[in-house]
């Protein structure tokens, strides 16, 4: 039987496995001048945190959550995204009381069974933040732009950020009876639309199918209480101070129950798909109501393989340099020790010529010809040959394996 990852999963590696590993150093490094710092989180949880944190009307709790059992019969799900999970561990270790106003950051796999597709996955990887402790706008403002300057630090600056306020639970219960009179009147929703109608109206507002037959959607600006009001306000005052351009989107809800006021997504203009690349928003009850402290909140997500996508549309790998390939052969196996311990040795401080190296081989059995076929497959840029008559005077030959050239080389000044 010929085995095959299953369906919505992929194996990363070569190009794709650097580029995954360079857009986590580089959000690593912008996670910490922004004053984060990591943790890390099981990949499964109680399955009720989720249901309960994200909304049971969401398509996510709905359609998407990997559910089981243990052998204990305690209901379990993978998780399809962090927030959850990271307020858990909050609340658990008392960090909204120890660490009131913390910051902190997130990278890992996540789990949703959905339809695959590029740059969406059922097993897929999410880089994210949380923000909590501070109420202000500045707060809102200041995870926008960290987002945003993370997808610049991978060469994705061509974008557009869209905000948008869903408002509070003083003013979005009459947003809501507005939606479901308008949509109520509506002829021939979608299945989906007309499940959510009364349990979650909001999310018809960004319904793929049924969006182009709304006309004249009531607009959640008109309903805003005043402090929500100035609260959005002061977001976009912030973004323009810093120049971050934005368009207010009316119809962005986002697809979890927990978020209030703000709320954002950042497109590229690089690629066709309309998909987020990173997206998020605040949600100031969910500490409380998951029993912890009263702690407001402001987090984002990036899609990792979404950005991935992105990044190469742009040409971000293009002329991306990985350390030099260098082959250790042996023209003759009496020397394969000798050859070994000189690998160790350039594995742990590099070559004079070149610290940033990888090393391969010596192999053990092969005959120099095959040797050298290898050093051609893996790339290597340069083969070091332990031969006996240039060992014997303290030398080896370094070929240069692009131009099939070779010189000769004193070991001790390697």
């Amino acid at each position: 039987m010929n085995y095959r990852s299953p369906r919505g999963t992929h194996d990363i590696f070569g190009i794709n496995a650097l580029g995954m590993s360079l857009l986590e150093q580089k959000s690593k490094e912008i996670f910490k001048k922004y004053g984060f710092e990591e943790i890390r989180t099981p990949i499964f949880e109680d399955a009720s945190l989720f249901m309960r944190s994200i909304g049971q009307a969401t398509d996510i709790v709905e359609k998407e959550m990997y559910v089981f059992e243990d052998r204990k019969g305690r209901k379990l799900a993978l998780r399809p995204e962090g927030t959850a999970s990271l307020v858990r561990a909050c609340i658990e270790h008392r960090m909204d009381i120890s660490n009131p106003a913390g910051k902190f950051f997130y990278s890992g796999e996540m789990f949703r069974y959905e339809r695959p597709q590029a740059g969406r996955y059922r097993q897929f990887h999410q880089i994210g933040a949380e923000y909590y402790g501070n109420s202000s706008p500045a707060a809102d403002a200041e995870v926008i732009v960290l987002a945003q300057d993370l997808l610049a630090a991978v060469g994705i600056d061509k974008i557009n950020v869209h905000i948008n306020s869903l408002g509070c639970e003083k003013c979005r219960p009459f947003f809501r009876k507005t939606l479901i009179k308008y949509f109520s009147s509506a002829q021939g929703l979608c299945d989906d639309c007309a499940r959510r109608l009364k349990n979650n109206p909001l999310r018809l507002l960004d319904c793929k199918i049924d969006a182009g037959k709304f006309i004249e959607v009531p607009q959640m600006a008109n309903y805003l209480c005043d402090g929500c009001k100035d609260n959005f306000n002061s977001v976009k005052s912030l973004l323009k101070s810093v120049d971050c351009v934005y368009t207010v989107d009316e119809k962005l809800v986002r697809g979890l129950d927990y978020y209030t006021r703000t709320v954002f997504e950042i497109r590229s203009d690089s690629t066709s798909s309309q998909d987020a690349l990173a997206a998020g928003g605040r949600y100031d009850n969910l500490v409380e109501e998951l029993g912890g402290h009263d702690t407001p909140a402001m987090g984002f997500a990036l899609g990792s393989e979404r950005v991935m996508l992105a990044a190469q549309s742009v040409g971000l790998f293009n002329n991306f340099k990985d350390s030099e390939k260098i082959f250790i052969a042996i023209a003759d196996q009496e020397l394969f020790n000798g050859a070994f311990a000189f690998a160790v040795k350039i594995v742990r401080n590099g070559l004079s010529f070149n610290k940033d190296i990888s090393v391969f081989g010596p192999i053990n059995g092969k005959s120099l010809t095959n040797q050298l076929k290898y050093a051609d497959k893996i790339q290597a840029s340069k083969t070091i040959v332990f031969a006996k008559t240039e060992f014997e005077n303290g030398k080896v030959l370094i070929k240069n394996m692009k131009d099939k050239t070779q010189i000769e080389a004193v070991i001790n000044e390697l």
